[in-house]
């Protein structure tokens, strides 16, 4: 089997179904797709095949503001500078910033 992580719900099925050996007219039915859409998944498969996955950036599991605030700590500045600048009290960006901790 292929490695499954780097292909959508849809792929990973459509890929356990024909190493299973099932034809494409009944793999197109169980999936609600087209033979043709079938294919043409196949095929662009293929080329997900010969590229290595994509790598999870450090913090993208982080909101936007969090990741602001994290840079901004890291280059030094105060929660009372970056609640200014950003329209927030100290205080919630103190609270922000160990979200930041918790999810990283």
């Amino acid at each position: 089997m292929r490695q499954s992580s780097q292909f959508r719900p849809i792929e990973r099925v459509i890929l356990r179904l024909e190493d299973e050996n099932v034809s494409r007219s009944e793999i197109a039915r169980r999936v609600g797709k087209r033979p043709g859409t079938v294919r043409r998944i196949l095929l662009m498969v293929e080329y997900k095949k010969d590229r290595p996955p994509k790598l999870e950036p450090d913090n993208a599991g982080l909101r936007p503001v969090e990741r602001v605030i994290a840079r901004l700590r890291r280059q030094g500045e105060t929660y009372g500078e970056i609640g200014n600048r950003l329209g927030r009290s100290g205080a919630q960006v103190r609270r922000i910033e160990g979200y930041v901790r918790l999810k990283s």
